[in-house]
């Protein structure tokens, strides 16, 4: 059975291949085996692996745009398992070569993707790749939504839209969304939820994350309740309704970003330059074992030489295209590091003039009582007073330490007295009572440097508890350091004691 619809694959992809290199494919390319085809301007070629339980066929196509001279997109597809009990597992990677100063496209994923989902099937997990806007029609079909949402299997972001209860047009979306879903399939799902049911998925998920009024959001995998709403973008039924070609042209560049970011070349995705310098190496052993003869060793040897130039250059533009996303992830960070310093210089501002008016200060964000909700508590209660590094983030995901509130009251003590005395002084910080039990110290031996948003800080100061304990449930620790330039706390790590070569 997986012979027969690894079979009817290859032939979808030979299909769509014999459009780039017209009738020029041999008949080795219909049985499934090796082959190159040159035409004008255009070249097709495909190399395959079937040894050992393990069955690989990789193709390469390149065309040159119908539109605009001197670009070239060349699209990578391989077919390949490990195993009959094992499904199929598609790699689409689509390149494109120009020369242009500036390169604007808006992302689509080849059509061939489509073809196949339609004729053949493809799934993330439970979830199928429809290339359409899948309507949700009964309370059933939301509930089948909600598990999409909440499936931990699920590898591709789930774009939700509802229906405008304000407005008289129903549906009103559905054209532009499946041509959305269409040009992301295997990158994304794309649902649409009627005003009428929406209240189910609402319960669901929660007053954060629920979407409303003709809105759309993209829940990202991974995703639960507890998730920061940052990350799973939100766009207005509003927006939309005034510039619905521009959203959804955005929404398709941020999914194609996404998935470059998420998938790693090589592993989820295999070039075809590998897959052919694996057959050609499996090849050349065989023919070795074989004990074949002089000249046909040399032909290997050559083949095996060009194969391995292949995949120089397609590490090469992998490397390329790494760094070049890197500059442009760069820069956007560089963007925001600056105008979240002078959010944070505004906000104390107004702080400041709301004291002078003796006014009362905001309400302050709820106090958590467990850590899943602390991260998002410093975020909301504390922007411009005491952040987390990234080292801090991650050891408050499952740490051991069992006093929630005690943490909590210590980052509070940081965010507010100690704050204060490291601006304006007033008192002494080192050695010094927060609680009872809880005390404020230089780190001393133990200090350590760490990296925040592109900066070296040195982890000098820790609140700690009393006693000689190092049993992670009951030691605490919070390292931290100030930083004179942006007048914050900066948590390098915690809750769990530190070890260290002087510990």
């Amino acid at each position: 059975m997986i012979d027969q619809i690894f079979r009817e694959a290859q032939h979808q992809v030979l299909k769509w291949a014999r459009n780039r290199a017209g009738d020029l494919l041999p008949k080795e390319a219909w049985d499934g085996r090796a082959f190159e085809a040159f035409a004008v301007g255009r070249t097709v070629m495909a190399t395959a692996i079937d040894q050992e339980g393990v069955r690989i066929w990789s193709l390469r196509g390149d065309d040159p745009d119908k539109t605009v001279a001197g670009r070239i997109w060349s699209t990578e597809i391989s077919l390949g398992y490990q195993g009959r009990q094992d499904g199929i597992r598609l790699g689409v990677r689509s390149i494109v070569n120009s020369s242009e100063a500036v390169l604007t496209i808006t992302p689509s994923v080849p059509g061939l993707v489509y073809q196949i989902a339609q004729k053949i099937g493809l799934s993330d997990g439970i979830i199928k790749a429809h290339g359409k806007c899948w309507w949700a029609r009964t309370l059933d079909d939301v509930d089948k939504v909600i598990r999409w949402i909440f499936e931990d299997a699920r590898r591709l972001p789930l774009i939700v839209v509802t229906e405008d209860d304000r407005r008289q047009v129903q549906g009103q979306h559905l054209q532009l969304l499946n041509r959305l879903a269409k040009s992301l399939c295997g990158l994304a799902h794309v649902v649409f939820i009627p005003a009428s049911l929406n209240y189910r998925l609402s319960a669901a998920v929660g007053e954060k994350f629920k979407v409303f009024h003709g809105g759309l959001r993209v829940y990202q995998p991974g995703f639960n309740i507890r998730s920061d709403e940052r990350d799973h973008r939100m766009f207005f039924g509003d927006d939309i309704v005034a510039a619905p070609r521009q959203i959804l042209s955005s929404l398709a560049v941020s999914t194609a970003r996404e998935s470059l970011s998420r998938t790693r070349l090589g592993n989820d995705v295999l070039s075809f330059a590998k897959v052919r310098d694996l057959a050609s190496r499996t090849a050349q052993e065989t023919d070795a074992a074989s004990s074949a003869g002089e000249g046909e060793k040399l032909r290997l040897a050559q083949s095996r030489i060009e194969t391995m130039e292949e995949l120089v250059s397609s590490l090469q533009e992998q490397c390329d295209q790494a760094f070049e996303l890197s500059a442009e992830e760069e820069a956007r960070a560089f963007n925001a590091e600056r105008q979240l310093a002078s959010a944070n210089a505004r906000l104390e501002q107004l702080e400041y003039a709301l004291q002078a008016a003796g006014s009362e200060p905001p309400a302050a964000a709820p106090t958590p009582e467990i850590w899943d909700d602390v991260t998002g508590w410093v975020d909301a209660a504390f922007p411009s007073k005491l952040v987390l590094s990234s080292a801090a983030r991650r050891s408050l995901r499952k740490p051991e330490f069992r006093d929630v509130a005690m943490a909590v009251r210590c980052l509070q003590w940081l965010a507010g007295v100690a704050r204060d005395r490291f601006i304006d002084g007033g008192g002494a910080l080192a050695n010094i009572a927060i609680e009872n039990g809880i005390t404020n110290a230089p780190c001393g031996s133990d200090e350590y440097l760490f990296d925040y948003q592109s900066n070296r800080y040195l982890a000098n100061w820790h609140v700690k508890n009393g006693g000689n304990t190092r049993q992670p449930d009951r030691c605490l620790r919070i390292y931290y350091a100030f930083d004179p330039v942006t007048r914050q706390i900066i948590i390098a790590d915690m809750p769990a004691h530190r070890r260290t070569g002087a510990s």
